[in-house]
């Protein structure tokens, strides 16, 4: 059984020190000073453990915050510090009226020397002693330990004795084993989980749940973004998709859009060669791919790529379930753009056709439940008229959600694509590769930790 946090009261916390671990893992602007707020491209994972910081500070506890980490750093690197989100924090608190004491940095100085949490658990501590009733302590990234990441048991276990409880938001870090996370949670007798990670639970779990139904209505997985992971052993919408393929029907669709469908393209013109197995896949020369995408965007690890988007529909072709590939596409050359059912040499793929947008939307019109794990173009209007292709699959998941479809974003691009539109849906996951394994696995590492 997990706990809520909102069962925590006045009489639980007030004098109490709090962990709370929230995902700050958000896109910064790199050519912006870190003491300027508007380095932070979208808060979205900030905004969603705010909630459960105000309800710790109203209540008198004594708050030690790991917003998360920031990137991935080699060592103390002050460009991923988290000043830029302590700030932002600190903001979103005093317009609250919730800053009644000083807010505080620590191991790093807010204008001085960038620190790494391990090697100053001294300083830590010492600030953690000297906390008021309401007081918030934001700790450095914890990336910049090399140990951390792999969940060291001492750096846990150092934490864990600051602390009287545990409180997790962090729902796009919960798949993750690193120290603060998994074995932490395990050495704090007390442990909750936020407000905003009882709702990923409860709204991705109903997906999860709804697959292994026998009679239900169609599920609609939407396979987007700009890469496959290909890495040994990480959980990734490719390797989601093959795995749900186990729990689908022939109801069910897999729209294929970003420039992942380049792969996919390549992929279904392979076949043979998906079969023969990842020798023959690594014949496949570039001159062959891009008489088939063009100059589109294509991955250094594109053979394991082909691989993988092979295996799918190859397997679903055995289901008889539908991978509906682009049709059409947006394509750019020279600043010139237009829609073409091909991409030839010298051209690049952008976006999906008006042929493609219109396939996609009848799909998710008649789904029971959606999953997109990712824009379909190049939503940033970077190249004009790029953005239509994902706006139409935002604007169609809000339609279906007004007619009772569950609809779920996963992961920063998908959130801040639907955010960036305006839209309602279901629920808008933080969640990237954590919101993936929850619907194949039903859990997460992270979340079994928070049982009691």
């Amino acid at each position: 059984m997990i706990h809520s946090a909102a069962e925590l009261k006045k009489p639980d916390l007030k004098g109490r020190i709090v962990f709370l671990r929230g995902s700050a893992d958000v896109p910064m602007k790199e050519d912006m000073d870190i003491h300027d707020i508007g380095r932070i491209k979208d808060t979205s994972r900030i905004d969603s453990f705010m909630p459960t910081l105000e309800h710790l500070i109203k209540n008198g506890a004594r708050v030690v915050l790991q917003p998360g980490w920031i990137g991935r750093p080699d060592g103390v690197q002050k460009q991923l510090s988290v000043i830029p989100v302590y700030l932002y924090i600190k903001e979103k608190l005093g317009e609250k009226g919730l800053l009644k004491h000083e807010m505080l940095l620590a191991p790093s100085e807010l204008h001085g020397k960038i620190k790494s949490i391990a090697e100053n658990f001294d300083v830590i501590k010492d600030k953690v002693a000297g906390l008021e009733d309401g007081q918030v302590l934001v700790l450095e990234n914890p990336r910049f330990d090399k140990s951390y990441n792999k969940g060291d048991e001492s750096y846990a276990r150092t934490l864990a004795g600051m602390v009287d409880i545990y409180v997790a938001d962090d729902f796009a870090q919960r798949h993750r084993p690193a120290a603060d996370i998994v074995p932490m949670a395990k050495h704090v007798e007390k442990r909750y989980a936020g407000f905003h990670l009882m709702e990923e639970i409860e709204y991705i779990s109903r997906v999860a749940k709804e697959l292994d139904k026998a009679k239900r209505k169609p599920f609609v997985f939407i396979l987007a973004g700009k890469k496959i992971e290909t890495k040994p052993g990480v959980v990734s919408k490719i390797t989601v998709a093959l795995k749900l393929l186990d729990r689908m029907t022939d109801a069910d669709r897999i729209l294929v859009g970003g420039a992942v469908a380049y792969t996919f393209i390549i992929a279904k013109h392979h076949l043979d060669a998906v079969k023969a197995g990842p020798d023959e896949v690594r014949k496949i020369s570039t001159r062959e791919m891009k008489k088939l995408v063009g100059d589109s965007y294509l991955a250094d690890d594109v053979h394991d790529q082909v691989l993988l988007a092979g295996r799918v529909l190859l397997k679903a072709k055995g289901k008889g379930i539908a991978v509906l590939i682009p049709k059409d596409h947006l394509i750019v050359k020279n600043g010139e753009i237009k829609v073409s059912r091909d991409i030839p040499k010298g051209w690049m793929g952008v976006d999906i056709g008006p042929q493609t947008i219109k396939e996609f939307e009848y799909a998710i019109e008649g789904a029971g439940f959606v999953v997109m794990s990712g824009p379909v173009g190049m939503f940033d209007k970077k190249v004009p008229g790029a953005e239509r292709g994902s706006e139409a699959v935002a604007r169609a998941l809000a339609e279906a959600t007004r007619k009772g479809v569950v609809t779920i974003s996963a992961g920063g691009e998908s959130t801040l694509l639907v955010n960036m539109v305006g839209v309602k849906i279901s629920h808008a996951s933080i969640g990237g590769g954590s919101t993936l394994e929850f619907i194949e696995k039903g859990t997460l590492p992270g979340i079994e930790a928070l049982e009691s």
